[in-house]
């Protein structure tokens, strides 16, 4: 017969087993999909708002095959397919636990606006990592002591696609302001190709040409994103918070963690034209 700290020894170590396989097997959020995912319980390829195990089996499509999820206890996770085990017949399987790895928050602009205040701040903005194009046009406000505007000072974008070399002029707009749109700015070049884009300061009078900045542009569909931060919110609802600005934070922190960085006044009117908020 087990005497008192024994039982209560074995008890621990139950209660403790049952607690981290009750976390383990939590289930997860579907938030985006990115190749097909095949999920060997019902045969169906995941999809955005679907529910699965951290036991469930999945077969990637290819290994470069990925999906976000999210749990309760998680935060959001990433599924790489490039971790998962080839089998003999070719096929990319694993189960959830086995690809299943933390995203790590990007805090770099957090909540910030675009003001273009000093060649440091440009160089915060865009300092040669993504850039997201949600909206297919952009004002930006541009500090006049700095860099005023004019038909004679004017900022200009350079970048290539394929084997092309394209300088475009950034219109001006209004009162020292910067008018980006996706279609004119990039119009003849292909989408897919574009990999950094260098931002100048053009004085044309003394043809002088400040280097200010870079990003990588990243165009997203809209539609699908609009999908994605819909089910986020539906998760945060029921799961964690009903405050609109604590979603708000959250659903622009998503854009930032897994798409990269845009600015947080037009992400804040974007969703709320869209109904999102």
């Amino acid at each position: 017969m087990m005497n008192f700290m024994t039982k209560r020894f074995f008890l621990s170590t139950v209660i403790t087993l049952l607690i981290s396989h009750f976390t383990f097997a939590q289930d997860l959020y579907v938030l985006h999909v990115s190749g097909d995912i095949l999920n060997t319980t019902n045969n169906v390829n995941l999809k955005v708002g679907d529910m699965i195990s951290q036991d469930a089996s999945l077969s990637f499509g290819s290994n470069n095959a990925k999906a976000i999820v999210i749990g309760k206890s998680t935060g959001k996770m990433l599924l790489d397919g490039s971790k998962s085990k080839k089998t003999p017949t070719g096929e990319f399987m694993s189960l959830v636990s086995e690809v299943l790895f933390p995203i790590q928050s990007n805090k770099q602009m957090s909540t910030r606006s675009v003001l273009f205040e000093t060649v440091a701040d440009i160089s915060d903005y865009f300092n040669g990592d993504a850039y997201v194009f949600i909206t297919d046009s952009l004002i930006l406000d541009i500090n006049q002591e700095k860099y005023p505007l004019n038909e004679e000072k004017q900022m200009a974008l350079r970048f290539t696609s394929g084997e092309e070399i394209f300088n475009r002029w950034i219109p001006n707009f209004g009162d020292n302001k910067l008018l980006l749109e996706k279609d004119s700015l990039f119009e003849g070049a292909s989408l897919d190709e574009i990999e950094t884009v260098d931002v100048y300061y053009v004085v044309k009078a003394t043809r002088k040409i400040d280097h200010i900045g870079s990003f990588d542009p990243i165009f997203v569909n809209q539609e699908q994103l609009k999908e994605e931060l819909i089910s986020l919110k539906s998760f945060l609802t029921t799961n964690q918070t009903s405050k609109v600005e604590e979603i708000q934070a959250e659903l622009y922190q998503y854009v930032l963690d897994i798409y990269g960085q845009t600015d947080f006044e037009m992400f804040n009117e974007w969703i709320k034209n869209e109904g999102i908020i």
